[in-house]
């Protein structure tokens, strides 16, 4: 198995290849209707804030020179008729960006948190604890502004631009060369701006993504035990207060940057009207431009100034939008190691024998199995004993394609695994393992995520089975009570036994024990040996366990150790060859003379 490394680089700057563009364009394609019908209502409200400043040349021209109120009224009755309509028009278009907006936040988040359950286990155990988070809500949730605020800012900028410039040079062109003389100082110091702020930016989306670790180690329920028992909070706190004065300084730097460049475009926006006087004046002299012209134009600098100073803007929201951008196609370029053949067939499980031939397994540099040969009848159950970090899990992961064998093959009925369908696989696989988890839901919903269509009957007949169905009974809400964060409310033995049931719900042909009973106490590990007895029966079963006197009976016994399997057979024929099986037995019942 090859290295996996899923250290991302956070400072590298985006690049803008016309695959990655083409990319992001791709989620706008299936709104491409909504999308025209949004262009044309920018185009009409550009048209439409014209109308304003041209009817008020005629006012100051006409209207008020002739003292013709009528004309008067019917001037302004059309002002205000045409800011009526070009405001519904805003309202129009701003419903339709958020809907298009929202929707493509949604099909993001949808298809990276797909992507996401499908990455290998070495994705989750490398990968900071938050980081995942971050990505899949604020990252995405900060792309929605790529739409709604700087594509439409842009078009609407861009539209506005067109008509105001066209507006200005028909009505001088010597004063529409005079208000352009200004507008390159607003557009130089743009680049410089971006990259600053982008730096800041993808600091800030760093920062925040340890944040959000912080707080998800410390405020989930072992976090929070585990803080509370070593009487850390005061610590913690310290580290949160840091690490969130850091991202409140990042973010308010990031909303600064650039200032003296906004400052210095505050002060040319203001010249801007003074420069338009000064020559006007001298037209209005020369009789080529009238007091109306004047008024008129002055205001109209508006919509030349504030499209330049958005666009100026826009350029440096594009940089961060294309960093959240990457941040998210990083995730998606990750390619599942273990993935369904394309020629994969559903496993046929007719008696459940299990083999595995000439197993070797590497994880990054380390290898964790060597030469593994096992072959389980159906029916049969295969205890694993070893130390801990001898491979005995590794193993029983292979067997659910959570990892592959970087040699040999694993065999269910003689089908090699890797040929077979994911689905098919792991319906057919059941696994108790020693942290059982809980969803934060009633004890009927975690039965039933097993089996969806299980009914009250199914139910009842597996917590039987499982010998839990008296203590729910016991609860106020039986089987709508709820279990808390991890099943937090219920005891290790409680939670095994639910687990227990959500197995026989499933009904698996093969199953997998992996230290089931190791965290109990003496009465919890009774009713779940019992429950785990229920279990077993008729079905090919891999057990590991380090309480050698729960596996006594088991029909076949390996022992491995660093990643061999170094002894096999049945209890009493490896007692009797005082090998390591053999220390481990007599170890433990030393403690227990001694215990007693």
């Amino acid at each position: 198995m090859a290295r996996m490394r899923f250290d991302f680089d956070q400072t590298k700057k985006p690049e803008l290849t016309l695959t990655f563009i083409r990319r992001i364009l791709n989620y706008f394609k299936p709104h491409t209707l909504k999308l025209v019908f949004v262009i044309l209502l920018i185009l009409a409200t550009s048209a439409l804030g014209l109308v304003p400043s041209l009817l008020l040349q005629k006012i100051v021209d006409k209207a008020l020179p002739q003292h013709d109120l009528t004309q008067l009224s019917i001037l302004i009755g059309l002002s205000i008729s045409a800011t009526i309509l070009l405001n519904l028009l805003q309202v129009a278009q701003g419903y339709l960006s958020t809907w298009i907006a929202k929707n493509i936040t949604l099909e993001m988040k949808n298809n990276l948190y797909r992507h996401l359950t499908f990455l290998p286990q070495s994705f989750f155990t490398t990968v900071k604890e938050g980081e995942i988070l971050t990505r899949l809500t604020s990252d995405v949730d900060g792309i929605q502004q790529v739409f709604q605020t700087t594509f439409i800012n842009a078009l609407s900028s861009i539209f506005i631009l067109a008509t105001t410039l066209f507006a200005l040079f028909s009505m001088s062109p010597i004063l529409a060369a005079v208000a352009l003389v200004t507008v390159p100082l607003f557009i130089l110091p743009t680049r410089k701006v971006g990259k600053k702020r982008w730096q800041i930016a993808s600091a800030s989306q760093t920062a925040l993504s340890r944040l959000n670790q912080h707080t998800q180690e410390t405020l989930n329920t072992s976090g929070s035990t585990l803080m509370k028992l070593f009487t850390k909070e005061d610590e913690s706190f310290q580290t949160f207060d840091q690490i969130n004065q850091e991202v409140t300084a990042l973010q308010i730097k990031e909303s600064l940057a650039g200032r003296w460049f906004r400052m210095a475009m505050s002060v040319l926006m203001a010249i801007g009207p003074m420069l338009i006087y000064l020559v006007g004046g001298f037209l209005l002299a020369k009789g080529q431009l009238t007091i109306g012209g004047i008024i008129t134009f002055a205001s109209l600098l508006g919509r030349l100034y504030n499209p330049v100073t958005q666009l100026s803007n826009i350029q440096v929201d594009l940089m961060r939008s294309f960093a959240l951008f990457e941040r998210i196609f990083e995730y998606l370029d990750i390619t599942p190691e273990i993935k369904n053949s394309p020629t994969a067939k559903e496993l046929v499980i007719q008696e459940g024998e299990i083999t595995f031939e000439n197993v070797d397994f590497r994880y990054e540099e380390n290898e964790v199995l060597k030469n593994i040969n096992l072959h389980i009848s159906s029916g049969e159950t295969l205890a694993l004993v070893g130390l801990s970090g001898a491979g005995k899990s590794t193993l029983t992961h292979l067997l659910t394609r959570l990892y592959d064998p970087t040699h040999g093959v694993a065999l269910i009925d003689g089908q090699d695994i890797k040929d077979v369908t994911f689905t098919s696989l792991r319906q057919n696989i059941g696994v108790v393992s020693q942290e059982t988890f809980l969803f934060n839901g009633t004890i009927r919903d975690n039965l039933m995520y097993a089996n969806e269509q299980a009914t009250n009957e199914d139910l009842i007949a597996a917590t039987k089975a499982a010998y839990i169905h008296d203590f729910i009974m016991t609860l106020p809400k039986g089987y709508d009570t709820v279990v808390g964060n991890r099943g937090i409310k219920l005891s290790g033995g409680e939670k095994q036994r639910i687990a227990i049931a959500r197995i026989i719900l499933k009904n698996p042909q093969i199953l997998i024990l992996d230290e089931a009973t190791s965290a109990l106490d003496a009465i919890s590990e009774y009713y779940v040996q019992k429950a785990m007895d229920n279990l077993m029966q008729n079905r090919t079963s891999i057990v590991i366990a380090h309480r050698l006197s729960t596996i006594a009976n088991a029909d076949q016994i390996a022992v491995m150790e660093q990643g061999r399997i170094v002894e096999q057979g049945n209890h009493h024929q490896l007692v009797s060859q005082a090998g390591l099986y053999a220390k481990l037995y007599q170890t433990q019942f030393k403690d227990k003379e001694v215990a007693a």
